[in-house]
């Protein structure tokens, strides 16, 4: 089984959405929880192609799968291209001054960021975070995962860019089905019509931090401990087919919780921090955010 298509990302920016709009679609296979960190995490990554393949039911169509993860990715290109070098590559963007801001309350809500730490400080700090766990990565550096046109040009250099289709927030929260008609037309698969959804993601915090990163963190202590018996077909067929882990982690979040409005100076900030990448996101991909 080979991947015909992956969403890459950009986490923040409604790619849960994207996905439950997917998984509507008759004539597309998705994975059976919303992302398979396959690609991404060399732990999966090490087990073999036979670890993605557990992750759906279906044995026919168009076979898709979501990582967030990947866009921030070293590896990650090099891994798909190797997968499927025909595969097509779907990348959902948002404003990067709101998926900034968006991420760094996200990180503050399940214990990853220090509260201590504000928006602007953060930035001194992703340097100690670029090279190292693609999670923390992935969590830690709200700015670097926000420059989209230079992670895209990783990309690009095992991918054309006609396999890479970009998707922007707004035209999904706004025109779902327009934006959807877009993917089938990528795909080359029939049309179809979607049941609209409710925003999924709101800000929320957790009720347990600790519980948050036994769930989240792959070297959290007693996650390794357990991480064993996982490689038991049945124990491992289990917990992917009942989706455990996704249902802790719904029970442990509080809708609500929100987070204050962005300062002036904040938002000047990154205002400027950003100019420069959305010009050539504008100049070589004709994406405005």
């Amino acid at each position: 089984m080979k991947l015909d298509h992956i969403i890459i990302g950009m986490g923040r920016c409604g790619t849960t959405s994207l996905s439950d709009y997917i998984n509507q679609h008759p004539h597309i296979a998705n994975t059976v929880i919303k992302e398979v960190h396959f690609f991404s995490v060399d732990d999966h990554y090490d087990r073999g192609e036979t670890f993605l393949q557990d992750h759906f039911n279906l044995k026919t169509g168009s076979f898709t799968t979501t990582d967030t993860y990947l866009l921030m990715s070293d590896k990650g290109p090099e891994r798909v291209y190797k997968h499927n070098p025909d595969i097509k590559i779907t990348v959902l963007l948002r404003d990067p001054t709101s998926r900034t801001y968006s991420n760094y309350h996200y990180s503050l809500n399940n214990g990853y960021q220090k509260s201590s730490i504000g928006l602007i400080e953060s930035l001194k700090k992703e340097k100690e975070f670029l090279a190292g766990d693609i999670i923390l990565k992935n969590n830690l550096c709200h700015f670097e995962g926000s420059l989209y046109h230079k992670l895209l040009c990783n990309w690009l250099k095992y991918f054309d860019q006609d396999q890479i289709q970009i998707l922007r927030t707004e035209d999904l929260q706004k025109t779902p089905q327009k934006v959807i008609d877009q993917l089938s037309n990528f795909l080359e698969i029939p049309r179809f019509q979607i049941t609209p959804l409710e925003a999924k993601n709101k800000a929320k915090k957790v009720k347990s931090k600790a519980l948050q990163q036994f769930l989240l963190n792959r070297n959290h202590w007693l996650r390794n401990l357990i991480r064993r018996p996982m490689r038991i077909k049945i124990i491992k067929s289990f917990v992917i087919k009942t989706r455990i882990n996704d249902r802790v982690n719904s029970m442990n979040k509080k809708y609500g919780a929100g987070y204050p409005p962005m300062t002036e100076q904040e938002k000047e900030f990154c205002s400027t921090f950003f100019m420069d990448d959305l010009k050539k996101l504008k100049d070589d991909f004709n994406i405005t955010l």
